[in-house]
């Protein structure tokens, strides 16, 4: 998904139709099928790999995508001995620094909630540079405000600079409640063509009609929203 969103796809078009044989993404998907046929990546899954942390040590893992959350598990699982043999780096895009996805929480107010007075001080409170700091600290978890990066627990960590390089980069996922059900779809069809059981075609018609399936009911409410107007 992230590779599509550099090409610059919607992955999901303004009437809710899966965008997954548009060109973008297609450039995209055969560019990570690539990665495979070239043996530069491993057609397994996470689920086949018995301990992540143990095979980069032993040099079958040279590179892994994941998130800040990494570092932590990277820093106490590796030995001693890997102190100084690994760091963290930015997306490459097409030309240059790519996009990636912003993941994490928000913080939300619900509209019917019988609690908003002190459920906005629980959002302010959370929301204090001091407390997102105290947090950092606490869960490994980045910031969201840009005035608590400056602090020293932070900024003296050479592993987060990458995340925070890489925050000016970040773009969003479609904003429909069926994201992760549209996520889960786009793994598994593209582990059906890593795999040599779907073509890049099939995977991206197969794909595009699962999606369509997926999001049937939002188009209805979409097309009955314009009739009432």
């Amino acid at each position: 998904m992230i590779l599509g969103l550099q090409q610059g796809s919607p992955l999901i078009d303004a009437q809710a139709h899966g965008a997954f044989r548009r060109p973008e993404f297609a450039r995209a998907f055969e560019f990570l099928l690539s990665l495979y046929r070239d043996r530069l990546a491993a057609p397994v899954n996470s689920n086949e790999i018995a301990n992540l942390y143990q095979e980069f040590e032993r040099g079958n893992i040279a590179m892994y995508i994941s998130g800040p959350w990494q570092i932590g598990e990277f820093t106490n699982r590796l030995s001693p001995a890997m102190k100084d043999k690994w760091m963290t780096a930015p997306l490459p895009g097409v030309d240059g620094p790519g996009v990636s996805l912003a993941g994490g929480a928000s913080l939300s107010l619900f509209r019917g909630s019988k609690h908003k007075a002190e459920a906005w001080m629980l959002m302010e409170y959370l929301s204090r540079r001091d407390v997102q700091v105290r947090f950092s600290e606490l869960t490994g978890d980045l910031p969201a405000r840009r005035t608590a990066w400056p602090d020293t627990l932070l900024a003296g960590n050479k592993y987060v600079a990458a995340f925070r390089n890489q925050l000016e980069r970040a773009v969003s996922t479609p904003k429909v409640p069926e994201w992760e059900q549209i996520a889960t779809t786009v793994f598994t069809h593209g582990e059906q063509a890593v795999r040599g059981r779907q073509t890049p075609a099939q995977a991206m018609a197969a794909l595009d009609k699962d999606v369509n399936g997926i999001l049937e009911k939002r188009r209805w409410l979409m097309d009955h929203k314009k009739g009432a107007r």
